[in-house]
């Protein structure tokens, strides 16, 4: 009998355009190739969003994915080898309905993603702990640092109750040692896949581009960019960050083309010169700076948390103002940035040099992320010593 795993999330599971959901949604697709009996528990897309004609069934049907009612209202669907469930977490018996499901497919392995307050990963441990396994892509949904939303030392302590703890980045498994106590281990997700990706020369006319323009993305990074260079192209993909405020924003300037995400990131980045990735937040590991080198793209990024780590030592890290501590957006110091922007844009030598350490540099990280890691440190966790 293949081995099951459960991956229960408080997150779109398709489409998916956060990097944490889309990696979850990646390692469960290449687990299933490798012959995994692979479940999702996720719970449906929020209403309001730009994206909203992304999601629910219209979404999928226009993905080719039918979704048939049921009687309960569940949401239940088959995707590249993943069983799909779409379940309301916000429900008085959340917790319970988990841990029933839980009981009923009785996974080798439970996969708790991000937990924010507990409501994922109590009904987890009270059906198995020894088989639990907790991924954190996200900091701000520990309960602990200083990056986390919401405190709380007895949800810490639980977190040492699970059977493992994953992280996506050193500076992930420094955060998590330093400020929780905790010992992880580091894995990084299949996010990539293993297709060709020849060495080229991104278009010529492509666009400097940013996917997820939102404010704690550094949206007022690239807008004081588009206004210093008004006869470059700029492109931004608004994913689940931007709001009607966002698009207003952009749409003013007109050198800016507004596109629609994908659900191969490819697909956009193919439209791309430069890669803007000015976060102002900490995060765990921008998988889109990998993305973009793989594709020869020069990368320009904050430094925050593991986005220069993310850069594999040939993306250019900059400096951004953090956001305050009641969370508005601070004044940027955009010199730095229009700096090393325009060479790329003026300077051919110089451009060739960078988009060739960008692909050298992802195609040499590439190997570390195929899914034989995660099997192998599931392998490892079956053995009774360990």
């Amino acid at each position: 009998m293949a081995t099951r795993i459960i991956l229960l999330q408080d997150a779109v599971h398709f489409p998916s355009f956060g990097g944490g959901n889309k990696a979850n949604r990646l390692l469960m697709e290449a687990l299933a190739a490798h012959g995994f009996d692979c479940w999702s528990l996720c719970r449906p897309a929020g209403a309001g969003s730009v994206l909203a004609h992304q999601f629910g069934r219209e979404g999928l049907a226009a993905r080719g994915i039918a979704v048939p009612q049921t009687e309960d209202g569940t949401q239940r669907y088959r995707h590249q080898g993943v069983q799909v469930e779409v379940i309301n977490f916000t429900g008085a018996d959340t917790q319970s309905l988990i841990a029933a499901r839980l009981r009923a497919i009785d996974a080798d392995w439970i996969l708790v993603s991000d937990d924010r307050d507990g409501r994922l990963l109590n009904p987890a441990l009270s059906v198995a702990a020894d088989r639990t396994i907790a991924l954190v892509h996200t900091h701000t949904h520990l309960p602990f640092g200083p990056a986390a939303t919401a405190p709380d030392a007895a949800r810490r302590d639980r977190l040492k109750r699970v059977r493992a703890l994953v992280a996506v980045s050193r500076y992930s498994q420094d955060y998590i040692r330093q400020h929780g106590g905790l010992t992880s281990s580091l894995l990084y997700f299949p996010v990539f896949g293993q297709g060709l990706f020849p060495q080229r020369r991104p278009p010529a006319d492509g666009t400097v581009m940013m996917i997820n323009p939102c404010a704690v993305k550094g949206l007022s990074i690239f807008l004081a960019l588009a206004d210093r260079f008004p006869d470059t192209p700029f492109a931004a993909v608004p994913t689940w960050g931007a709001d009607q405020a966002v698009l207003e924003q952009l749409s003013a300037r007109p050198h800016i083309r507004i596109l629609e995400p994908a659900d191969a990131v490819g697909t956009v980045l193919a439209q791309a010169r430069i890669l803007l990735a000015p976060s102002l937040i900490p995060e765990t590991f921008g998988y889109v700076a990998v993305d973009a080198m793989l594709r020869g793209i020069p990368v320009l990024t904050g430094n925050q948390g593991g986005q220069g780590e993310a850069g594999l030592g040939a993306a250019t890290a900059l400096p951004v103002r953090p956001l305050d501590a009641d969370g508005s957006v601070s004044e940027q110091d955009i010199g730095p940035w229009q700096a090393a922007l325009h060479p790329l844009l003026n300077d051919p030598a110089h451009y060739a040099e960078q988009s060739l350490r960008a692909w050298q540099a992802a195609m040499a990280f590439l190997p570390r992320t195929d899914v034989s890691h995660f099997i192998r440190f599931l392998s490892m966790l079956e053995r009774p010593d360990v």
